[in-house]
């Protein structure tokens, strides 16, 4: 049954969206471009928590008054700055 259900889920998807295409033009979004869309958002998402957890761990490591400069893919900079360790509070 699960065989079946692999095989005719991922046609019958092709079939409906090729149905609503016909339906409703060519100039609308379809079901796939909203597809393609979750998952670019997902990854970006997935990227942004792993870039966060890269920059906490240096930044636990980095000296007091030390920096972190940070670029993204999209040329938007972020800096951090470790603010210096008190002698009263090590």
């Amino acid at each position: 049954m699960a065989d079946i259900v692999a095989v005719v889920g991922p046609i019958t998807i092709v079939v409906l969206t090729m149905l609503i295409r016909l339906r409703r033009g060519h100039g609308r979004i379809g079901p796939w471009e909203v597809l393609r869309e979750l998952a670019r958002g997902r990854s970006a998402t997935a990227a942004e928590r792993e870039c966060r957890a890269t920059a906490v761990e240096v930044l636990d490591r980095l000296p007091g008054g030390g920096r972190l400069d940070m670029v993204d893919d999209r040329g938007h900079r972020r800096t951090y700055h470790v603010s210096p360790r008190s002698e009263e509070n090590p």
